[in-house]
Protein backbone atom coordinates (compact mmCIF):
# COMPACT_ATOMS: atom_id res chain seq x y z
CA UNK A 1 0.00 0.00 0.00
CA UNK A 2 1.47 3.61 -1.10
CA UNK A 3 -0.36 6.48 0.48
CA UNK A 4 0.35 9.38 -1.84
CA UNK A 5 0.59 13.56 -1.51
CA UNK A 6 -2.33 15.18 -0.76
CA UNK A 7 -2.43 19.00 -1.76
CA UNK A 8 0.81 20.53 -0.53
CA UNK A 9 -1.16 23.42 1.11
CA UNK A 10 -3.88 21.35 2.06
CA UNK A 11 -6.47 24.44 3.24
CA UNK A 12 -5.14 26.95 0.22
CA UNK A 13 -4.97 24.15 -2.33
CA UNK A 14 -8.93 22.75 -1.14
CA UNK A 15 -9.98 26.54 -1.89
CA UNK A 16 -8.42 26.88 -5.31
CA UNK A 17 -9.59 23.64 -6.27
CA UNK A 18 -13.44 24.00 -5.20
CA UNK A 19 -13.27 27.48 -7.12
CA UNK A 20 -12.27 26.03 -9.72
CA UNK A 21 -14.57 23.61 -9.63
CA UNK A 22 -17.25 25.74 -8.84
CA UNK A 23 -16.07 27.80 -12.15
CA UNK A 24 -16.78 24.42 -14.55
CA UNK A 25 -20.15 24.00 -12.94
CA UNK A 26 -21.33 27.67 -13.22
CA UNK A 27 -19.89 27.82 -16.61
CA UNK A 28 -20.82 24.63 -18.73
CA UNK A 29 -18.23 23.02 -20.63
CA UNK A 30 -15.60 25.59 -19.59
CA UNK A 31 -12.47 23.72 -19.17
CA UNK A 32 -10.43 24.61 -15.86
CA UNK A 33 -6.88 23.23 -14.38
CA UNK A 34 -6.67 22.06 -10.85
CA UNK A 35 -4.40 22.36 -8.44
CA UNK A 36 -1.27 20.02 -8.89
CA UNK A 37 -1.88 16.29 -7.16
CA UNK A 38 -0.19 12.73 -7.73
CA UNK A 39 -2.88 10.48 -9.45
CA UNK A 40 -4.37 7.56 -6.99
CA UNK A 41 -4.40 4.44 -7.97
CA UNK A 42 -5.62 4.53 -11.90
CA UNK A 43 -7.60 7.92 -11.62
CA UNK A 44 -6.18 10.91 -13.08
CA UNK A 45 -5.04 14.06 -11.19
CA UNK A 46 -7.83 15.99 -12.03
CA UNK A 47 -10.26 12.96 -10.56
CA UNK A 48 -7.92 13.07 -7.49
CA UNK A 49 -8.69 16.75 -6.71
CA UNK A 50 -12.23 16.45 -7.28
CA UNK A 51 -11.76 13.44 -4.59
CA UNK A 52 -10.10 15.65 -2.44
CA UNK A 53 -12.40 18.72 -2.60
CA UNK A 54 -15.70 17.11 -2.73
CA UNK A 55 -15.61 13.89 -0.82
CA UNK A 56 -15.45 13.21 2.84
CA UNK A 57 -16.88 10.40 5.76
CA UNK A 58 -20.50 11.63 4.92
CA UNK A 59 -20.49 10.97 1.41
CA UNK A 60 -20.34 8.02 0.10
CA UNK A 61 -18.47 7.46 -3.27
CA UNK A 62 -19.72 4.27 -5.73
CA UNK A 63 -16.20 3.32 -7.62
CA UNK A 64 -16.34 1.86 -10.76
CA UNK A 65 -14.57 -1.57 -10.82
CA UNK A 66 -12.12 -0.43 -13.52
CA UNK A 67 -10.52 2.09 -11.62
CA UNK A 68 -10.68 0.12 -8.44
CA UNK A 69 -7.49 -0.68 -6.68
CA UNK A 70 -5.72 -1.07 -3.69
CA UNK A 71 -4.00 2.24 -4.07
CA UNK A 72 -6.94 4.69 -4.99
CA UNK A 73 -8.68 2.75 -1.94
CA UNK A 74 -5.99 3.32 0.88
CA UNK A 75 -5.43 6.73 -0.37
CA UNK A 76 -9.12 7.39 -0.89
CA UNK A 77 -9.47 5.85 3.20
CA UNK A 78 -6.42 7.67 4.66
CA UNK A 79 -7.13 11.35 2.95
CA UNK A 80 -11.07 11.52 2.73
CA UNK A 81 -12.59 8.54 4.50
CA UNK A 82 -15.08 8.62 2.38
CA UNK A 83 -17.09 5.08 2.47
CA UNK A 84 -17.28 2.77 -0.52
CA UNK A 85 -20.09 1.92 -1.69
CA UNK A 86 -21.79 -0.79 -4.12
CA UNK A 87 -25.23 0.59 -4.19
CA UNK A 88 -25.69 3.84 -6.82
CA UNK A 89 -27.83 6.58 -4.95
CA UNK A 90 -24.69 7.47 -3.69
CA UNK A 91 -23.89 11.87 -3.65
CA UNK A 92 -20.72 10.95 -6.00
CA UNK A 93 -19.53 8.23 -8.32
CA UNK A 94 -16.44 7.97 -10.06
CA UNK A 95 -16.19 5.84 -13.40
CA UNK A 96 -14.06 5.25 -16.21
CA UNK A 97 -14.97 6.08 -19.94
CA UNK A 98 -14.67 2.28 -20.48
CA UNK A 99 -16.90 1.12 -17.66
CA UNK A 100 -20.27 -0.34 -18.11
CA UNK A 101 -21.93 1.14 -15.37
CA UNK A 102 -24.91 3.36 -17.16
CA UNK A 103 -25.63 6.78 -15.74
CA UNK A 104 -28.74 6.15 -15.90
CA UNK A 105 -28.77 3.54 -12.66
CA UNK A 106 -27.53 6.89 -10.70
CA UNK A 107 -30.06 8.63 -8.61
CA UNK A 108 -31.44 11.61 -10.04
CA UNK A 109 -32.94 13.01 -6.84
CA UNK A 110 -36.90 13.51 -6.55
CA UNK A 111 -38.85 17.34 -7.27
CA UNK A 112 -39.00 17.70 -3.53
CA UNK A 113 -34.99 16.62 -3.29
CA UNK A 114 -33.13 17.11 -5.86
CA UNK A 115 -29.55 17.81 -4.16
CA UNK A 116 -30.32 13.96 -3.48
CA UNK A 117 -29.12 13.29 -6.97
CA UNK A 118 -25.38 11.98 -7.72
CA UNK A 119 -22.41 13.84 -9.16
CA UNK A 120 -21.09 11.33 -11.90
CA UNK A 121 -17.16 12.30 -12.34
CA UNK A 122 -16.17 10.31 -15.49
CA UNK A 123 -12.36 9.25 -16.66
CA UNK A 124 -12.51 10.63 -20.23
CA UNK A 125 -8.98 10.13 -22.96
CA UNK A 126 -9.46 13.39 -24.05
CA UNK A 127 -11.40 16.61 -23.26
CA UNK A 128 -11.26 17.56 -27.35
CA UNK A 129 -11.48 15.71 -30.35
CA UNK A 130 -14.66 13.69 -29.92
CA UNK A 131 -18.22 13.88 -31.24
CA UNK A 132 -19.24 17.84 -31.01
CA UNK A 133 -21.91 18.54 -28.42
CA UNK A 134 -23.74 22.02 -28.65
CA UNK A 135 -24.77 23.38 -25.09
CA UNK A 136 -27.44 26.35 -24.17
CA UNK A 137 -28.55 26.83 -20.91
CA UNK A 138 -28.03 28.80 -17.31
CA UNK A 139 -24.68 30.03 -17.28
CA UNK A 140 -24.24 30.22 -21.11
CA UNK A 141 -24.59 33.72 -22.52
CA UNK A 142 -24.71 31.83 -26.03
CA UNK A 143 -24.28 28.65 -27.04
CA UNK A 144 -21.33 26.60 -26.68
CA UNK A 145 -19.48 23.69 -28.53
CA UNK A 146 -17.42 21.21 -26.80
CA UNK A 147 -15.95 17.83 -28.18
CA UNK A 148 -14.71 15.38 -24.95
CA UNK A 149 -13.98 12.14 -26.26
CA UNK A 150 -17.33 10.18 -24.63
CA UNK A 151 -18.19 7.22 -24.74
CA UNK A 152 -22.02 5.92 -26.62
CA UNK A 153 -23.61 5.15 -23.04
CA UNK A 154 -22.67 9.02 -22.29
CA UNK A 155 -23.91 10.33 -25.63
CA UNK A 156 -26.79 8.35 -25.14
CA UNK A 157 -27.79 9.66 -21.89
CA UNK A 158 -27.21 13.09 -23.23
CA UNK A 159 -29.48 12.49 -25.97
CA UNK A 160 -32.46 10.81 -24.19
CA UNK A 161 -31.93 12.96 -20.30
CA UNK A 162 -34.49 10.63 -18.99
CA UNK A 163 -35.14 12.60 -15.90
CA UNK A 164 -37.12 16.24 -15.97
CA UNK A 165 -35.87 19.10 -13.85
CA UNK A 166 -35.52 19.75 -11.10
CA UNK A 167 -34.26 15.60 -11.06
CA UNK A 168 -31.16 14.97 -12.83
CA UNK A 169 -27.28 13.82 -12.10
CA UNK A 170 -24.40 16.45 -12.78
CA UNK A 171 -21.67 14.75 -15.15
CA UNK A 172 -18.15 15.92 -14.69
CA UNK A 173 -15.42 14.81 -16.91
CA UNK A 174 -11.60 14.80 -16.38
CA UNK A 175 -8.26 14.14 -18.33
CA UNK A 176 -5.20 14.41 -16.78
CA UNK A 177 -4.92 17.70 -14.79
CA UNK A 178 -8.46 19.23 -16.25
CA UNK A 179 -11.84 19.02 -15.82
CA UNK A 180 -14.82 20.38 -17.44
CA UNK A 181 -18.64 19.67 -16.02
CA UNK A 182 -22.33 19.55 -17.31
CA UNK A 183 -24.52 20.23 -15.13
CA UNK A 184 -28.44 18.79 -15.00
CA UNK A 185 -29.54 22.24 -16.31
CA UNK A 186 -27.75 22.41 -19.38
CA UNK A 187 -29.45 21.57 -22.46
CA UNK A 188 -27.38 19.57 -24.73
CA UNK A 189 -27.38 18.72 -28.72
CA UNK A 190 -25.04 16.23 -29.71
CA UNK A 191 -24.45 17.02 -33.23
Amino acid sequence: MTLLASFAHPVADAQRAFRRILKAMSEPGVMVSLPQLPAWGNASPAATAVLMTLVDRETPLYLDSTLSNEALLANLRFHTGAPVSKETDVPFALLHAKSDTAIQQFSPGSNHSPEKSTTVIIEVASLNGGLTLRLSGPGLMESRAIAPQLPESVLHYLRERPHRFPQGIDLIFTCGENMMALPRTTDVRVC
